[in-house]
């Protein structure tokens, strides 16, 4: 049987590729192994796929490099859940960014931008070289799955690269022509922007993002009813902010953020649902989040992971956010989307220009968008075909 690769980091990117590697298994295409990175490893083993990780390929010449990760680990903000795997990430990458720069220039890459320096080109050729994939399928984050295309290229081995939203910043690589041998992407707007930016148009496949493909499943449109029920919303139309963070400066770039616009976007939705009777606002805190400070009031209604996603969105009439990617589910099970601009990412979510959102607008007009829109009934849903098989078609034919 061939093998597939597969590369992901942890949060939603590994989200995408689990159900393709399930499929592959479950039709007996191909024997899926999951290179997961970061806190995709916990998340890949509880799908019951086979997982390997960077300390998997460790070899006794890479001491020195396991001991700088072990330092470069103790500048990391919060609790490392497995020492080891994050020893030998950060240790090899580390090792290749000094291989391919020289170790003065490394020092001033890794203190100016952090794990964003790291591209461990010659750490996945190692891994290559040892699992012999017959194809990498690897997601657009910019460390270890661009560095597996890139190194299955050099290697002759085909490779797909399966983007999340809309290539942004990634069409910097991703937008030229001998990245990767297939580009999945979510919609048309993402395949012209990459056609614009140098891709051949036979080179991308529009899939959609198996991420999201549970959203609009029959099951989850009658929690959804049956959430509305049990809270008792009725006939009120339902508003959901996901909470966000907003940096003080962009992590890539360097430009200034506005840290205080989430909080002042909230407070501004608060006074709106509280002037108006038939509404609630349900705030949806990420997780390990400390809640934001709300008022004591019935239809003002806070909430965690512990209300799964999908059925929440069935729930609700219309979702505001800053760049959320709530928002675009959202939309893909039928929400109404209002997108408050003048955040730091804002070029990195358009999600008006896609569109996904109804409007984006500024936080002086949010007021009378959601006037307009809290009138309108929800949409339909958009993701009725299932990405996981559109991408399975496209892996198929490398098989």
């Amino acid at each position: 049987m061939k093998k597939v690769l597969l590369v992901a980091y942890g949060s939603g990117h590994i989200q995408m590729v689990v159900p393709v590697a399930q499929a592959l298994q479950a039709h007996g295409l191909a024997q899926p192994v999951v290179l997961a990175l970061t806190t995709a490893a916990p998340v890949a083993h509880a799908a019951g796929l086979e997982t390997v990780q960077f300390k998997d390929f460790v070899t006794p010449g890479d001491a020195a490099a396991l001991a700088h990760g072990r330092r470069l680990m103790q500048g990391l903000a919060g609790p490392v859940a497995d020492p080891d795997e994050t020893a030998a990430y950060l240790g090899l990458s580390y090792a290749d960014l000094e291989l391919a720069v020289g170790p003065e220039a490394a020092a001033a890459d890794y203190q100016r931008r952090g794990r964003q320096a790291f591209l461990p080109v010659p750490t996945l050729t190692r891994v290559l070289r040892q699992l012999a994939p017959d194809l990498v399928l690897a997601t657009n984050a910019p460390r270890a799955e661009r560095a597996a295309v890139l190194a299955a290229r050099a290697l002759g081995i085909p490779a797909i690269c399966l983007v999340d939203l809309f290539a942004i910043d990634e069409v910097q690589w991703i937008g030229a022509p001998d990245y990767a041998d297939r580009v999945c992407v979510l919609n048309a707007s993402v395949r012209d922007f990459l056609v614009a930016a140098g891709r051949r148009e036979e080179q991308i496949t529009i899939t959609g993002n198996p991420a999201f493909d549970a959203i609009n499943r029959p099951e989850v449109l009658v929690q959804g009813q049956d959430l509305r029920a049990s809270q008792g919303w009725g006939a009120k139309k339902v508003l959901l902010w996901p909470t966000q963070v907003e940096p003080a400066t962009h992590p890539f770039d360097g430009r200034p953020g506005r840290p205080q616009l989430p909080g002042a976007a909230l407070a501004q939705l608060v006074q709106w649902v509280q002037a108006r009777s038939d509404t609630v606002l349900v705030v949806r805190t990420r997780a390990g989040e400390a809640p934001p400070a709300l008022p004591n009031d019935p239809r003002v209604v806070l909430t965690d992971q512990r209300w799964p996603l999908a059925p929440l969105l069935h729930a609700t009439d219309v979702v505001v956010t800053l760049t959320s990617t709530v928002g675009l589910e959202g939309h893909l099970a039928g929400c109404r989307l209002v997108q408050v601009t003048g955040s730091v990412f804002d070029q990195a979510m358009p999600l008006a220009r896609y569109g996904i959102a109804d409007q984006a607008v500024p936080l002086q007009g949010l007021n009378p968008a959601l006037d307009h829109w809290v009138a309108q009934p929800r949409g339909p849903a958009q993701n009725t075909v299932s990405a996981t098989q559109q991408v399975l078609s496209v892996v198929a034919a490398f098989l």
